[in-house]
């Protein structure tokens, strides 16, 4: 699975400090393209996830997880923005998405996330495309990057050598979410600080 989040409409909503979210076309003007520290960011037009992209848990506590996989979210962002990670020497490309949420809905989601990798060892899910997949999951350090963040590892039972980590960093009412395969061994961090810049500026 490549994408990392969920579409969303493009109408304002309140956020933040009593400010609005951004909009799809907003964060599109914010998503870092282009050489970045090793990485290369192809922004994408083609929708994030389609209908059939319904992801569920087996496990309700690690649900947060699917839904950054999941047309149908608990929580819904207002806009988004993708663009497609390459990095130097690795065969798989990563990817980074940009959403925003109505006021208090990006914290949320970000507790909803650090309550689901305090518990959840391994991620069983499903989804109405057809595809399931038994991953284990494990936290790792968050990153210092935004106004928080969480970031983790997944493997499939399936292919052992190919895991990804996934990163997901919060700037006010909106959130980044990072996946990097797990070859590459290394934190895009440069690329994280200068997104977060980005995000905040158009906020």
């Amino acid at each position: 699975m490549l994408s990392a989040a969920v579409a969303g409409c493009t109408s304002g909503a309140p956020a933040g400090k009593g400010g609005f979210a951004l909009t799809s076309a907003e964060l599109s003007d914010a998503l870092l393209t282009g050489e970045q520290s090793g990485f290369y960011a192809t922004p994408q037009e083609e929708p994030l996830l389609e209908d059939v992209d319904v992801v569920t848990a087996a496990d309700p506590s690690c649900q947060p997880l699917a839904d950054l996989t999941s047309v149908t979210p608990k929580h819904v962002p207002v806009g988004t923005a993708w663009a497609a990670l390459e990095v130097r020497g690795a065969a798989t490309e990563g990817s980074v998405v940009l959403t925003s949420y109505a006021r208090g809905e990006a914290e949320a989601k970000m507790g909803e996330l650090k309550a689901a990798l305090a518990t959840c060892r391994e991620l069983s899910a499903s989804s109405r495309r057809g595809w399931s997949e038994r991953t284990s999951v494990v936290a790792l350090p968050s990153v210092s990057v935004g106004d928080e963040s969480v970031s983790y590892s997944v493997t499939s039972a399936e292919a052992p050598g190919k895991g990804r980590v996934m990163t997901i960093v919060r700037t006010g009412g909106s959130m980044a979410v990072y996946l990097i395969p797990a070859e590459v061994n290394r934190s895009p961090a440069s690329l994280m600080k200068q997104q977060h810049k980005k995000i905040h500026a158009a906020g």
